[in-house]
């Protein structure tokens, strides 16, 4: 029988399960599409910084591949798996604790990344306006913005009332996803065994149309040099269900 159920904030306590429940994502191919796109756009960056990067997958497959990475999460708990990861590895990925809307003191870099829809948690245009200036400032001359969204095809086809469940070593967990009124809704209930403790957990993510996005981008300090569809090189279209963009600074 189950003690007590606990509201916790987005990814405080997923943390502990978030790679086990993302295991489906391949970052070894996400890491060499950025490299590709990266060179593509003629950018041999110096240093590379991975914004919103949760676990730190992403930023062990780019050091992986030679770069100079650095990490930024606003998640603290998110960020300490990260630690203990590169700790693990022997890799020396500095990471640090920023959300997308203060990036202070951060280095400056060379390319700058925020992927895998991060961007979409900013839940108004006037937030990722803040994000884009904030991101103008660490990147250096010529450098690259490159950021991805979540668009309304992704949401309608995968998040549309669906429901799932899984376990793995000492938990279990049930996850509702639905897409309301332009907003994406994961409902995450987490069964840790050890306490026998519940923590709920919601999700939210803001789904913008490509002209939104676009308009956005326009006044922003930045100049688009990019837009693909998908893991691919054509333009995006409605029927993408992510868009990767280079902006160039």
């Amino acid at each position: 029988m189950q003690n007590f159920e606990t509201e916790t904030t987005p990814y405080s306590r997923l943390s502990t399960i978030y790679d086990y429940v993302m295991r489906h994502v391949d970052y070894v191919h996400w890491a060499h599409y950025v490299s590709s796109l990266l060179a593509r756009h003629k950018v041999k960056p110096n240093r590379v910084l991975d914004l919103a990067c949760g676990t730190g997958s992403l930023a062990i497959e780019l050091y992986r591949q030679k770069f100079d990475v650095l990490g930024a999460d606003g998640c603290r708990e998110m960020l300490d798996v990260a630690i203990e990861k590169a700790r693990k590895l022997r890799y020396p990925i500095p990471f640090y604790h920023r959300n997308l809307l203060d990036l202070d003191d951060l280095p400056p870099c060379d390319a700058v990344l925020c992927l895998y829809d991060s961007i979409n948690y900013l839940m108004s245009p006037e937030k990722i306006a803040r994000a884009l200036n904030e991101v103008h400032r660490i990147v250096n001359p010529n450098g690259v913005f490159v950021v991805d969204i979540c668009t309304e095809s992704n949401s309608r086809q995968y998040f549309c009332n669906m429901e799932s469940e899984d376990s793995g070593d000492g938990f279990s967990y049930r996850r509702h996803s639905y897409y309301e009124k332009g907003v994406q809704y994961n409902k995450f209930d987490i069964h840790f065994e050890d306490t026998d403790e519940v923590v709920k957990e919601v999700h939210q993510q803001r789904i913008y149309s490509l002209e939104t996005i676009e308009e956005i981008l326009d006044k922003s300090p930045f100049e688009m040099v990019g837009a693909y569809g998908g893991f691919g090189y054509a333009p995006p279209t409605e029927f993408s269900d992510r868009v990767h963009f280079v902006l160039k600074k």
